[in-house]
């Protein structure tokens, strides 16, 4: 009978938790919850990266190919059906705009683009892209068939450096051949 009744007895104590209990409860959740907000608030800062690298891509691309379009040189009769410097009278000129940076719906070789500085960036007609109002856009335009063991005029290289909003330095290159 005695142990029938502790056992009885040890029964109405009340199993819930006491106020110190839970205010330790708030405090280490709370504690918990700083320090993980806290681990991925840089990545919530930098969530845009990806995109404004896609977009630079996106930029830097529609510029080579828009470039790449064009004839090798300015001597080099439309269509490339011959070389410059394929004869005496076919050399190939100087890197550098003959029509002038600013007739950019004029530009009909590749070294044409060669020093352009495009802020905001712009399309083959010379209007601005929609969508990259901060991004800006340089291009360089170089000989470089040593690069590959050729003649100097033989290749000329192709450098698009995109600068995006938050800083970022995107480069990309292409070789366009003298045929």
């Amino acid at each position: 009978m005695l142990g029938l009744t502790q056992t009885l007895a040890g029964q109405g104590k009340s199993k819930g938790y006491s106020l110190i209990e839970l205010i330790i409860t708030i405090v280490a959740t709370s504690l918990v919850m700083i320090l993980f907000y806290s681990t991925f608030a840089d990545n919530q800062l930098k969530s845009a990266s990806p995109l404004l690298q896609t977009k630079a891509a996106e930029l830097g691309h529609a510029y080579l190919e828009e470039i790449s379009l064009k004839r090798f040189d300015e001597a080099s009769p439309i269509g490339n059906a011959l070389r410059c410097n394929q004869a005496a009278t076919l050399l190939c000129g100087n890197i550098g705009a003959e029509e002038g940076a600013v007739n950019r719906h004029l530009f009909d070789d590749v070294d044409d683009y060669d020093g352009i500085i495009d802020s905001p960036p712009k399309d083959a007609l010379g209007l601005d892209r929609p969508g990259f109002n901060n991004f800006s856009v340089s291009v360089s335009v170089s000989y470089a068939g040593t690069d590959f063991g050729l003649a100097l005029q033989d290749l000329k290289k192709i450098t698009v450096t995109v600068n995006s909003p938050d800083g970022g330095v995107f480069v990309f290159s292409q070789y366009r051949g003298n045929f």
